[in-house]
């Protein structure tokens, strides 16, 4: 029969084999609870693309605000939700960005290669826990280029003036990746041009705008050619023939003997043309082709009050001025007039046709 003191040691290292496999199971939930809650988020924040994903996908603010940088510093509130719904709208975008962010990862801290897409982020080593190393992403700026048919247009972005665009050289803007709305604006002639686009900045590694301007500021075709024009062929042709244009034009299919009945015989008679002195009538048959009528002005005296034609073309009567369509009709407003008038070139001297 054992005596007490040999049962009394059985239970003693009984009793601490317990403790020491109590202790030992404590020690193992410990350490698996600190590698849950400590070793495991910390190896999970290491994985940077992962984490930018998932936050902008639970639209978890609090960690989008840890991961992603603006100059150096965490977003705004404000930055951030601009920027998680700009992610959140486009598949694509945040699939790309993602692509970017874990091929920059796996290359650092080498830059990206040349070839490379990513423009969107800067990579930045920060201090981790354990072993672990944790990564931010810092905003890059991106090109913007502007441009408009009108020189000195301004340009606003998000309705903030910022800068006018040059004659023959884009506008270059830097601003962060997101949605923004950019404005042209110009005044010219007492008119207001106006246009907008919206754009996806960062999308491309480079966007360009094109405005176009310049039809909406064009001057009335009064104001590029002169306001003076309509006077000064309706006074020339009146000190020719003595009569208006509107007059002249209703001679026009006309019999020869109405128009001598009126004009009297010419100074000199060509073929099937009649010379007065001023202004020459030309007829098809015995009826009034066309008149061709003097201005009495050379080429530059005309330009100055007409403006430049567009182009010449030489015709078996002279040199025909080209000015836009409608150029008669919407300058002079003779559109009740029904006939063609052109302006003729000939021996240094401008004339009016009517035919």
């Amino acid at each position: 029969m054992p005596s007490r003191i040999t049962v009394y040691e059985h239970k003693k290292k009984r009793n601490q084999r317990i403790v020491w496999l109590t202790g030992l199971i404590l020690m193992v939930i410990l350490m698996a609870y600190v590698g849950w809650s400590r070793v495991l988020p910390a190896a999970a924040r290491e994985k940077t693309d992962q984490v930018f994903h998932q936050a902008v996908k639970d639209q978890d603010e609090e960690t989008f605000r840890q991961l992603v940088y603006v100059n150096n510093k965490p977003l705004k509130m404000a930055e951030t939700n601009r920027l998680m719904v700009w992610f959140q709208a486009d598949e694509n975008r945040l699939a790309k960005a993602v692509s970017e962010i874990k091929s920059d990862q796996s290359r650092y801290p080498k830059k990206p290669a040349p070839s490379a897409k990513q423009d969107l982020f800067s990579l930045k080593q920060q201090p981790g826990r354990f072993w672990f190393d944790t990564y931010t992403l810092h905003l890059n700026e991106q090109t913007l280029e502007v441009t408009s048919d009108v020189n000195a247009s301004s340009i606003l972005v998000n309705e903030t003036p910022s800068g006018n665009t040059l004659q023959g050289k884009p506008l270059i803007l830097k601003r962060f990746p997101g949605e923004y709305e950019v404005s042209a604006r110009v005044q010219e002639n007492g008119k207001t041009g106006r246009a907008s686009k919206t754009i996806q900045l960062g999308d491309q590694k480079k966007t360009s705008i094109a405005f176009e301007l310049a039809s909406q500021v064009a001057p009335d075709q009064k104001e590029q050619y002169g306001i003076d024009i309509e006077k000064l062929l309706e006074a020339e042709v009146k000190a020719r023939t003595g009569k208006t244009v509107k007059q002249m034009t209703e001679y026009l299919g006309r019999s020869q003997q109405k128009w001598e009945n009126t004009f009297g015989p010419p100074v000199n008679r060509l073929a099937n043309k009649d010379v007065y002195e001023g202004f020459e009538v030309v007829y098809d048959g015995r009826e009034v082709q066309s008149i061709v009528i003097d201005l009495n002005k050379t080429t530059s005296e005309l330009e100055n009050v007409a403006g430049k034609p567009e182009s010449k073309t030489d015709e078996a009567n002279g040199k025909v001025w080209k000015y836009p369509t409608g150029f008669f009709e919407e300058l002079l407003g003779w559109l009740n007039i029904k006939s063609e008038k052109r302006i003729i070139e000939r021996s240094g001297k401008m004339w009016l046709e009517l035919r």
